[in-house]
């Protein structure tokens, strides 16, 4: 066992969650220690070099970045403001959502959405209002809400937020239902629905409101690149006197006594101490690296969540073809081969059929024109579906050989798919691609069962789990302990270390 060194916090991991509250910390005159099972920090967010192309893991484009938002209030509190910037992507189409297709724009903004498809569908009014009016209302509660509810808050919520409380248990597909939304505009509206991944029957109604609220306040990809935003918060809290950040450390143990961390183990050997631990990997999965703590039977249950599901992922290098000729620019592209989107994840998560899947596509070259991420001249199109965990690890547990060549069965349907709808001759423009399944992100990114967004986001499971633990000094942010997404994520990091703070002054 190496030598034990002492902190005042040690966090494990290097998710966006715990940069955010290390960097907080760490600028704050805390000695922070984090540790990463990873040799690349940022979870999510990390960066992997193939050949001569940088790939970020699985984030596309996020919110948040704009004045007033978590992503630019964090780097403005801990001085990288000016250091990291960031490109809007098309208020006027943002993303675009492609229903056999059928293009349609997202602009920035509900009421913009909302004329843009009354112009178009003038005969659906009545359910498009209905729904806009749903929406912008809920939003405007979600805005309201405080960040600690108190018991004052609690007696007036039936009249400060009316529909917070009226659709807190509604799915998506339950107000479609309610409103009498037409197919085809079920499907338009719901064209985010990878943002989530989970289709109408089975997303919060409220959890869908605030996700497209976020992005139609802006919706950015990092000026220089991924790499250069997750870097940036490293160096910054490794510069602070008494911090750092160790890669390839993944913590096996969290030794408890008397109810108290009194350190971590990882798998080299050695044992590090602090007076506080976070915990920025999934709570169950903390809960499994602390067997014998004394877990409280009543926290346990609460831990006992069903998780979003995963992905299946294709990073491409193009070359001698210019992707903006067919169709892409500084957006991205939701494709549906039909207007049905329950029906499509039933097929690809229940019948484990993605002979025709649905898919998001991002082509971050265009989003920026910094250099970093492919040779000059060459462009990156990203694309990404959903798919079932436990169906791979089945597969690959009973035989590797037909886990590859299902991996690459659907590597070349959405190729196929691809060259019908988008790109006609792609595979002979390829120099590079690289496939990856959910497997893939539970080996890289310690997310269970390849999970994309921490627990699945139903009705039933929008409540969080706390920062705090019944352990008295070690706590959890993620998205899970939190909320999902970058901006999720940074707000969840921020509010934690504000409640650090106030007690540790």
């Amino acid at each position: 066992m190496g030598s034990e060194s002492v902190y005042d916090y040690l966090i494990i991991g290097t998710g966006m969650a715990g940069l955010t509250v290390g960097a907080l910390l760490a600028s704050h005159g805390r000695k922070v220690l984090m540790l990463e099972a990873h040799d690349t920090p940022g979870g999510y967010a990390h960066t992997f070099a193939m050949g001569d192309y940088r790939f970020c893991a699985q984030v596309h484009y996020i919110f948040g970045c704009g004045p007033g938002g978590s992503v630019h209030d964090f780097l403005a509190r801990v001085g990288l403001a000016d250091t990291v910037s960031w490109n809007r992507l098309d208020p006027d189409g943002f993303d675009h959502v492609v229903v056999a297709g059928e293009r349609f724009r997202i602009p920035s903004g509900f009421s913009s959405f909302r004329d843009r498809l009354l112009q178009r569908f003038p005969q659906d009014a009545q359910p498009l209002r209905a729904y806009f009016d749903t929406v912008i209302g809920i939003a405007d509660e979600l805005a309201r809400v405080p960040l600690e509810l108190r018991w004052h808050d609690l007696l007036a919520a039936p009249f400060r937020f009316p529909k917070l409380l009226r659709y807190r248990t509604w799915t998506l597909q339950r107000f479609y239902d309610h409103v009498h939304m037409p197919q085809r505009l079920q499907a338009v509206l719901a064209g985010q629905s990878g943002d989530y991944l989970l289709p109408p029957e089975q997303v919060s109604f409220v959890l869908h409101v605030s996700l497209i609220d976020n992005y139609g306040r802006g919706a950015y990809y990092p000026r220089k690149h991924f790499f250069h935003f997750i870097d940036s918060v490293v160096q910054k809290i490794r510069e602070q006197p008494g911090c750092a950040v160790l890669l390839e450390h993944e913590v096996q143990r969290i030794v408890v006594e008397d109810g108290r961390v009194v350190g971590v183990e990882t798998k080299n050997g050695q044992r590090f101490s602090a007076r506080r631990y976070i915990s920025n990997v999934d709570p169950a999965a903390t809960l499994a690296l602390a067997p014998d703590a004394g877990w409280p039977a009543r926290y346990r249950k609460r831990l006992d969540y069903e998780y979003s599901c995963s992905t299946y992922t294709m990073y491409l290098g193009v070359k001698d073809l210019d992707l903006r000729e067919h169709g892409f620019g500084s957006w991205n592209v939701w494709h549906y081969p039909h207007d049905d989107i329950n029906r499509m994840y039933r097929d690809q998560l229940e019948r484990h059929d993605l002979s025709n899947p649905w898919l998001f596509l991002a082509t971050p070259t265009l989003h920026t024109d910094q250099p970093g991420i492919a040779p000059p001249g060459h462009q990156i199109l990203e694309v990404a579906t959903c798919c079932d965990y436990a169906h791979f690890r089945a597969l690959r547990d009973r035989d590797r050989a037909a886990y590859t060549k299902e991996k690459l069965a659907i590597r070349d349907q959405i190729f196929a798919v691809l060259e019908a709808n988008y790109v006609p001759g792609l595979r002979k423009h390829l120099a590079m691609r690289v496939a990856g399944t959910p497997l893939t992100n539970a080996e890289y990114c310690r997310s269970p069962m390849g999970n994309a967004y921490g627990t699945a986001l139903t009705p039933l499971q929008l409540s969080r789990v706390d920062f705090e633990t019944p352990i008295r000094n070690l706590f959890m942010v993620n998205a899970t302990a939190g909320y999902p997404s970058i901006g999720g994520t940074v707000g969840s990091g921020m509010r934690l270390y504000d409640r650090l703070a106030a007690d540790d002054p």
